[in-house]
């Protein structure tokens, strides 16, 4: 009984060393020097990225040409204009 419990948790580890090969064989295809494009270089990178939840989108156009402001943009004015 041992044994095969031995076993199963080699083969788990075996299976998780694997996954993790495939990530970063995946994750050194991408461009380091640009923005990610919305097309993955292979299908092993296409597979890692929805297997990590990422996920690139365009931003939404504006409405009526307003922009929402992004939202690591911190306000310039003092947070007492804000309050009303």
């Amino acid at each position: 009984m041992l044994t095969v419990v031995m076993l199963i948790a080699a083969a788990a580890a075996g299976f998780v060393l694997v996954v993790l090969a495939v990530v970063v064989v995946a994750i050194r295809q991408e461009p380091r020097d640009m923005e990610m494009n919305n097309v993955a270089p292979s299908l092993t990178a296409v597979m890692v990225r929805r297997m990590l939840g990422v996920s690139l989108r365009r931003p939404a156009p504006p409405v009526h040409g307003i922009e929402d402001p992004s939202p690591d943009v911190r306000p310039t004015a003092p947070l007492s204009s804000w309050r009303r």
